[in-house]
C-alpha cells in the first residue's frame, strides 16, 4: 500500500468548489466524514465496521481486516486532528491538545521510501492495518506541506460546519466552503449586526 495507489475517490463539494488535488483529495474526504454544514451531525464513521468499509473503498485496508471501538476512537482522533490544522489554515487559534492526539494516532505508522528513474518516489506501507492506512494519510499531509499546498486546504469557520475546502483563489482569501452555503449566511448575520448597532446609536 502506497501514497500513489490510493483511491480519493471524487467527492460532492459545496458550491461546485473543485476539490483538492491529487492525493491530498483523499485527505480532504477523509475530514469531510464528518459534516455538519446543515445544522445536523452527519457522522459516517457511526461503527468500526463503517470504517473498514471507507477505507477498504479507498485502498487504505486489506479487504477482511476487522476494526475494534479503539481503532475508530484513534481514528477519530486523527480525523479532527486534522480538521484542527485546517482551522489553522483559515486563521483559528491552533488546538494543541487535538494535535497532540492526532500525532499519538499517526505514531505506530511505519513507511519506506520507494525510488525509480521513471515514477516520482512513492511512500508505502508493507502491512494493511490500521496503523498503515493512518500512516498513509499523514505521509500525503507531510508531502503537501513540504510542496506548499497544504496551506490551500482548510476547514471553514462558520458556525456548525467546518466542511474542508481546498483554496483555489489566487491570493489564497477563501474562508468559508462556498459563498452560497457559510459564505452568504455569514455576510447575512454580519449586516443584521452592523443594522443593530447602527440603529442603537441612532437611539442614543
Amino acid at each position: 500500500m502506497g501514497v500513489r495507489s490510493v483511491d480519493p475517490r471524487v467527492e460532492r463539494q459545496p458550491g461546485g468548489r473543485p476539490p483538492a488535488p491529487g492525493a491530498l483529495q483523499l485527505v480532504q474526504a477523509f475530514v469531510n466524514t464528518f459534516w455538519d454544514l446543515d445544522d445536523r451531525g452527519r457522522e459516517r464513521f457511526d461503527s468500526p465496521s463503517q470504517l473498514t468499509d471507507w477505507l477498504v473503498d479507498r485502498g487504505l485496508l486489506e479487504p477482511g481486516t476487522v476494526l475494534e471501538e479503539a481503532d475508530l476512537r484513534r481514528a477519530l482522533d486523527a480525523r479532527e486532528g486534522l480538521r484542527a490544522l485546517l482551522l489553522a489554515n483559515n486563521g483559528a487559534t491552533r488546538d494543541a491538545h487535538a494535535i497532540e492526539r492526532l500525532n499519538h494516532a499517526l505514531s505506530s505508522g511505519r513507511l519506506s521510501v520507494q525510488l525509480d528513474t521513471t515514477s516520482s518516489p512513492d511512500l508505502t506501507a508493507q502491512r494493511g492495518d490500521l496503523d498503515a492506512a493512518l500512516a498513509v494519510i499523514g505521509a500525503i499531509v507531510a508531502v503537501a506541506q513540504l510542496d506548499g499546498t497544504w496551506a490551500r486546504l482548510k476547514a471553514c469557520r462558520a458556525e456548525r460546519c467546518g466542511w474542508a475546502f481546498f483554496d483555489h483563489s489566487r491570493n489564497q482569501a477563501g474562508k468559508w466552503c462556498a459563498m452560497s452555503a457559510c459564505g452568504s449566511r455569514i455576510k447575512a448575520r454580519e449586516y443584521r449586526g452592523r443594522v443593530r448597532r447602527q440603529r442603537g446609536g441612532d437611539a442614543s
